[in-house]
């Protein structure tokens, strides 16, 4: 089978599916290609949550199709402040790609790119169910988050820090029966036992501590326990999503690693649930309620575009000419080293009073004309991507990249073009 389409799009995650999304409603025919079996990646089959800081004191820094979902999760009763039901958020990413009359191809990965000079001309896709089918397109997306598509097209990528080291990766659970009041009073009575960003009258409990527990733990015989224990309350009765285990040193675009990775992980999540259950007040009478599908990768491959994000400018608070993005979210490494916690580091409280912009020549391809790059994977340095990886700075690179991808073709310009000018 072979088809032909204005855009193809290679990832349904949160940038890829705000991209189909934004170029869908603008009037393109838009093919969106996932390898798993439903849409939304990280944030529905990966159990991520909450959304990381995406708002000033003034306001949000994201909006439209963003937006919009978020009010989707809260009529729904699937938003609690700046947590939400993964369950809730596939149903509403397939409502809007519907809407927006987004073609979409699941199971199916890419396993061959024709490519001419500096453009892609078709991706050959094979289905988990045994077929194969090739797409001509006139513009392509990579929002593969490992660069996929970019490595096999042959564009240059990058991985890891000065060393090559990448960042650990995290296998999110989910548990429900926590005693809050409990987690509470916890808090209250015990405050230096907790970063000193966590107070007990949040509105969402995200909860990060529990140093005294794990060093009795770790001597009565846990030896898979993170530093500290991270939690973050969803909507519903007394649930939670877990944020602690931790793999090091392993790179996700091996699958031999990445599988490793995931079985430590799920080592380590049974014996925090036991942790928690005998150690973490509120926790007493908890239990898992599930276990992501999807291994939560913080960074593996990124693609050279025409411009670099660098860790400096989020540092600097940096605006662009093309800025395409705002975003508030500092610099976030783990590795073995940053997660050593220092008594610095407990007692430090994130500011959040200006934001930086992500500049659309970091979404456009060096070395490929027609090819964008969103998500985890767009051009940027080690520390830059640390901090522009999350979810709703993907999300806002995802619809821009989608209303950049209609003007492109509209007015017959190349995406280097609109970037240059800046527009």
């Amino acid at each position: 089978m072979r088809l032909k389409k204005d855009v193809v799009i290679v990832g349904a995650g949160i940038s890829g599916v705000h991209a189909a999304i934004a170029a869908g409603r603008a009037g393109l025919d838009v093919l969106l290609v996932e390898r798993e079996g439903s849409v939304g990646g990280i944030s529905t089959l990966g159990l991520c949550n909450p959304f990381m800081r995406f708002w000033l004191d003034s306001g949000s820094l994201v909006g439209g199709i963003f937006e919009e979902i978020l009010k989707d999760l809260a009529r729904r009763g699937g938003l609690l402040a700046n947590s939400f039901d993964s369950e809730i958020m596939k149903i509403i990413y397939f409502e809007k790609l519907k809407s927006a009359g987004v073609s979409l191809v699941i199971h199916s990965i890419p396993i061959e790119v024709e490519r001419c000079g500096r453009l892609i001309k078709s991706v050959k896709f094979f289905s988990s169910q045994g077929s194969a089918f090739e797409v001509e397109a006139r513009y392509f997306v990579d929002a593969t988050g490992d660069a996929t598509l970019s490595y096999m097209a042959g564009a240059e990528t990058f991985q890891g820090d000065e060393s090559g080291s990448n960042q650990a990766m995290t296998l999110m659970f989910t548990v429900s029966g926590i005693d809050y009041a409990r987690v509470r009073e916890d808090i209250k009575s015990n405050g230096e036992n907790f970063f000193a960003w966590v107070k007990p009258d949040f509105e969402i409990m995200s909860v990060a501590g529990y140093f005294e527990e794990i060093e009795r733990a770790r001597k009565a015989g846990y030896d898979k326990l993170h530093n500290y224990f991270f939690f973050i309350e969803l909507p519903g009765s007394g649930r939670a999503s877990v944020n602690t285990t931790h793999s090091f040193d392993k790179s996700a675009v091996d699958p031999f690693e990445l599988s490793e990775a995931v079985t430590d992980c799920m080592a380590q999540t049974d014996q925090l649930i036991t942790f928690a259950r005998e150690y973490v007040r509120g926790f007493e009478k908890s239990g898992i309620e599930k276990i992501a599908t999807l291994m939560g990768v913080r960074e593996s491959r990124r693609v050279r575009g025409l411009y670099v994000f660098s860790g400096e400018d989020v540092k600097a608070h940096r605006k662009f000419p093309d800025g395409v993005v705002r975003a508030t979210y500092g610099i976030d490494v783990h590795n073995r080293s940053t997660q050593r916690v220092s008594e610095e580091e407990r007692k430090a409280i994130p500011v959040y009073n200006d934001y930086y912009e992500i500049p659309l020549r970091s979404l456009i391809s060096a070395d490929l004309d027609n090819l964008a790059i969103i998500g985890r994977c767009f051009s940027s340095d080690f520390s830059g991507q640390s901090a522009a990886r999350v979810m709703p700075t993907v999300a806002g690179m995802g619809q821009a990249i989608g209303r950049v991808l209609y003007q492109a073709i509209s007015r017959g310009e190349s995406l280097s073009e609109i970037a240059i000018d800046g527009r």
